[in-house]
């Protein structure tokens, strides 16, 4: 048994309070939430944080002790397959473990048993053959992980690749909002939106400074215009341009582009119409058949990170010191989902831009909520 904690789970009393506490309250996302039972947060590259309905964690558990102690704990330990499950169960009775429960078939569709130290803390070991299975996983673990002649580890074949086209775009019409190229002619209709020192705030974690006056935010547009993307302008239910963003690092030997130098003005963040917006560029993206889309942000943008792990995009680490900009250190914090992650992230998207989510402009539930219950 490697050395390694897939999950920490804590039982807990009142999951709808936890809920609001995690979520609402620390603006935390969830990877996972089955309503009244379990709700799952990663908080690691391959470590999750499990808070289960306590009655439904001595469901699957047994009894816990109760008293105004501690809250119960369990640590998990997840496998790729139901005999591996086994293995280490066998593996714990051998170095003397007590109190082992045999692995057994799941009605949530894995296979668990456990194991109790000597102190009698609980330890799950699990195969979990879903998308939150696959999040714990060390990447050599993994079903696709092959092996060569070498006997040394391998990832899967790529069959019939062809690299995708540029992802130019026209103009896309949304239920909320339209996306259509940039020209210079957007320059005076978007600096009304996002440039003077009204706007300063927005220009924080970008490379430039804020833009206060008409002319240079003219050749700002120009230069960006100039360089290798594809800047698309998104306008807002009633017709204004007022946000710009850019299709970046655009890698079509490896199917790989990243959103970028994203510039919302404040009559679009917060909105159907900006979510709609990235909803539809990632729906671009990989409709011409790219496999990787990444997001990066200064670490300290926590508005950004939301944002991210919002849409579906997974947390993949922060590069320190990566960057100097504007006379300071960066940290960047990258995002991406993959070709793989796109059914069901697509799936989640389409749920919360349904007529039916929304009570007179007001969601019913949350795009996390959709994207993570996809899976």
């Amino acid at each position: 048994m490697d050395q390694r904690i897939s999950f920490v789970t804590l039982a807990v009393a009142d999951l709808t309070a936890t809920l609001r506490f995690y979520l609402d309250g620390l603006g935390w996302t969830a990877e996972l939430e089955v309503p009244g039972e379990v709700l799952m947060i990663r908080v690691g590259e391959h470590l999750v944080l499990s808070l289960w309905d306590e009655d439904a964690f001595e469901g699957e558990v047994g009894a816990i002790r109760g008293g105004s102690g501690i809250a119960p704990v369990t640590l998990a330990h997840n496998v790729p397959t139901p005999a591996d499950v086994d293995a280490v169960l066998d593996l714990a009775r051998r170095a003397g473990s007590g109190d082992v429960s045999a692995g057994q078939e799941r009605d949530w569709g894995g296979y668990t048993g456990y194991f109790a130290d000597p102190d009698g803390f609980r330890w799950e070991v699990a195969h979990n053959p879903g998308p939150i299975g696959q999040v714990v996983l060390p990447p050599a673990s993994r079903d696709e992980v092959r092996t060569n002649e070498h006997d040394q580890p391998i990832g899967p074949e790529v069959l019939d690749w062809a690299p995708p086209p540029r992802p130019e775009t026209g103009t896309v019409t949304g239920d909320h909002c339209t996306l259509e190229p940039l020209t210079p002619a957007h320059a005076a209709e978007l600096f009304a939106e996002v440039g003077g020192r009204r706007n300063a705030s927005l220009w924080t974690w970008l490379g430039q400074e804020p833009i206060t006056e008409a002319a240079p935010f003219a050749e700002y547009i120009a230069g960006r215009l100039a360089a290798d993307t594809v800047e698309v302008v998104v306008r807002d239910g009633d017709g204004v341009a007022c946000g710009l963003v850019a299709l970046m690092r655009i890698d079509r030997a490896n199917g790989c582009v990243e959103i970028g130098n994203v510039l919302l003005g404040p009559r679009l963040q917060r909105t159907t119409a900006s979510t709609e917006a990235m909803v539809l560029l990632a729906r671009h993206v990989f409709e011409l058949g790219y496999r990787r889309y990444e997001w990066k942000c200064d670490a300290l943008n926590a508005a950004s990170r939301r944002a991210a792990e919002r849409l579906g995009f997974a947390y993949e680490g922060t590069f320190r010191r990566h960057v100097v900009t504007k006379g300071r250190a960066r940290d960047t914090a990258w995002f991406a989902m993959v070709v793989d992650d796109w059914p069901r992230i697509r799936a989640g998207h389409e749920a919360w831009l349904a007529p039916d989510n929304f009570d007179a402009g007001v969601q019913r539930r949350r795009l996390a909520d959709l994207v993570a219950e996809a899976g």
